[in-house]
């Protein structure tokens, strides 16, 4: 939140609430000791996100396991999350204040006793929390963000040298936590496919949230010709969004017509739980850092991921690291403002195969 009028009206409307309904009087400082029986928690931003925060929310559900859990999501998780049997209660947001009141009343007719922001859009996320009546707030505050509401929360994490879900991990250790299971999983059951007479099968994300995370397609195209040249039987699967339809018929327009039947492409043609199998069904997956990675990661598939501008020490795979290879070029001042990482070259990308397979 930027805007200097916006976050004076929150603070205010905060105060003001805290005035009427003495919400913090005679308040027990947070320790490892208390018990909460209605819980709120926040991940309203995108599927990487969520899968991040699956260890802490896994690690809350151990730690009160008598507690009611209601989690507040985003559109984009929906599938995952619905009809998940790790939550008592959903409730999807699209982090606009100009609906918040629907999640508040949600929220005051579930009376939480505690809300733990994991990752969600500051000052709205607390606004919806101390009117909702929740006694107790904690927040992992990344870098970016704000310190002007710092005042209303009961805990926050810090800046930390630390991948981004050790570092929820250890906010969540003040209620008594643990913070060493950092597997992620999926809230939903994801069974396996049959799978066809190809070895290996390898997946292709050519898309992503920016170009900056985006492989160039003819890269793609020509490590696909190379993989389909070298390995008779392999099978190239592409995935991705309705948005990639373009990257997919350049794709298709690059690679030689000799190939095209050894490759199979779902962009823009399954929903989340079917995603879910088919990468799950790979044997690597190819990709910038973007949700499919978490997804793979998450469904134990071998990754090779491509960074140029993030630190995959922060976002990175950080479980199973035995299986993923992450190559990382640093960022110089005349990188390609578009498709910075096409200075990954073809052979390093085929070369990191090779070590998985």
């Amino acid at each position: 939140m930027k805007k200097i009028w916006k976050i004076k009206a929150i603070n205010k409307v905060l105060s003001i609430h805290a005035r009427l309904s003495q919400i913090d009087k005679d308040k027990t400082p947070l320790n490892s000791n208390l018990e909460f029986s209605r819980i709120v928690i926040f991940s309203t931003t995108a599927l990487g996100d969520l899968l991040f925060n699956t260890p802490a929310i896994n690690s809350i559900k151990r730690r009160f396991p008598d507690a009611k859990i209601m989690l507040v999501s985003s559109d984009k998780n929906r599938e995952l999350v619905q009809k998940s049997e790790w939550f008592d209660e959903v409730v999807i947001w699209d982090n606009k204040i100009v609906h918040s009141h629907r999640v508040i009343r949600r929220m005051r007719k579930f009376k939480p006793d505690m809300t733990v922001l994991l990752h969600s859009t500051l000052g709205y996320d607390i606004l919806c929390a101390r009117l909702s009546g929740s006694k107790y707030i904690i927040r992992d505050n990344f870098r970016s963000d704000k310190t002007v509401f710092n005042h209303w929360l009961d805990h926050y994490s810090s800046a930390t040298d630390v991948h981004i879900i050790q570092r929820k991990l250890d906010l969540i250790s003040i209620l008594g936590c643990d913070a060493s299971d950092i597997k992620m999983q999926f809230p939903i059951p994801v069974n396996s496919i049959a799978r066809e007479n190809y070895r290996p099968v390898i997946g292709f994300q050519m898309g992503a949230s920016g170009k900056n995370r985006c492989w160039p397609v003819k890269h793609f195209t020509q490590l696909a010709e190379r993989i389909l040249d070298n390995h008779k039987d392999a099978k190239i699967i592409l995935t991705g969004a309705p948005q990639d339809g373009a990257i997919e018929k350049s794709f298709y327009e690059l690679l030689k017509k000799e190939y095209h039947s050894r490759v199979e492409s779902y962009i823009g043609k399954t929903r989340l739980p079917e995603l879910l199998q088919i990468i799950k069904n790979l044997d690597v997956l190819i990709t910038g850092d973007t949700g499919p990675l978490h997804i793979a990661i998450t469904a134990e598939t071998p990754t090779v991921s491509l960074y140029v501008s993030a630190n995959p020490r922060h976002t990175g795979p950080y479980q199973d690291l035995h299986i993923h290879q992450t190559i990382r070029i640093e960022p110089e001042p005349n990188d390609d403002p578009h498709y910075p990482l096409r200075k990954i070259s073809v052979e390093q990308v085929y070369d990191a195969i090779i070590k998985i397979i």
